[in-house]
């Protein structure tokens, strides 16, 4: 996690996603960029409503300029810069992502900037959907922890589910952070339990291998709850960070959008949520992911 790039439209959504992302790059050392997009059809910015669109550029710049002093003041040691890019709001972020490398994206999932793409709904799910980096989502109006200290992955039967203890591992390592594995089973069918008491035994022997604190809980649950579920033992247990994996659905050829629980959830939850990408390498017919354990 080099890299850090914050989405900023100047919306109090983006700048609470700013400061996750400052003690974020605290912990990780990382250089932190903030990004902002100016749409081809962009007519109001946040505080510029009266200006002309040849005079944007210099009054996006110049708020940019302000923040990420701001954020120099929070972050002596670490590397902050600004930038402005002109295009589509998801592609243009995904890009820088890609340009830099080794990077984190962080949103805001709320946003009132006037632009046709703004940081909310669909505008953060194609950002995600088409980021090749982990992406970070916090919603408008929570309260930004201080800490990750506790950590939720919730287990399932799918071959990804694994995919997100690196991560998991990674941050909790970095916070000192407890990581709260929960096994989520449908009750009527005793084989997908099985499966995930297995890969709930992988993850606890993951976690013993990396010296990272950990509790598990199985819970049996129906997959119209899933997301009801997941938020209320988050609330319940005081969960600052949920990690959860991407999830894509194919809409027409070559088209895909997030399947309904990583798009609700991500929209839904007070608490940030960081999509992983899944490694395709898994899928049968792709070569074997290396054990995790080796890495």
């Amino acid at each position: 996690m080099k890299n850090i790039i914050v989405g900023i439209d100047f919306s109090e959504g983006s700048l609470n996603a700013m400061k996750n992302a400052i003690f974020i790059a605290e912990k990780f050392k990382s250089k932190l960029t903030l990004l902002f997009v100016i749409t081809f059809d962009a007519k109001i910015i946040i505080g510029a409503d009266k200006l002309e669109k040849t005079e944007l550029y210099s009054f996006v710049e110049t708020k940019l300029k302000k923040l990420a002093a701001d954020c120099k003041k929070a972050l002596p040691q670490n590397i902050i810069k600004y930038k402005i890019r002109t295009g589509k709001v998801s592609k243009e972020i995904n890009t820088e992502a890609k340009e830099q490398g080794n990077a984190l994206i962080i949103l805001g999932t709320h946003g009132c900037s006037g632009f046709k793409e703004i940081f909310i709904g669909s505008s953060a799910f194609r950002v995600i959907s088409g980021s090749s980096c982990p992406v970070l989502t916090v919603r408008y109006g929570a309260r930004v922890p201080k800490n990750f200290t506790e950590i939720l992955v919730v287990i399932d039967d799918t071959m990804e589910t694994l995919q997100k203890l690196r991560p998991a591992a990674n941050i909790a390592k970095q916070f000192f952070a407890r990581v709260h594995v929960v096994g989520l089973y449908p009750p009527q069918f005793p084989d997908i339990r099985r499966t995930i008491e297995k890969y709930v035994k992988k993850t606890e022997n993951y976690f013993v291998g990396k010296n990272i604190r950990h509790k598990t809980t199985f819970i049996e649950n129906n997959k119209d709850t899933k997301i009801d579920t997941v938020l209320k033992y988050a609330k319940e247990h005081e969960i600052n960070l949920i990690i959860i994996m991407k999830e894509v659905e194919l809409a027409g050829e070559n088209v895909f959008i997030l399947a309904p629980f990583s798009e609700r959830i991500v929209n839904r939850s007070p608490i940030p949520i960081l999509t992983v990408n899944v490694n395709p390498l898994i899928y049968p017919g792709k070569n074997k992911v290396k054990d995790e354990k080796r890495d």
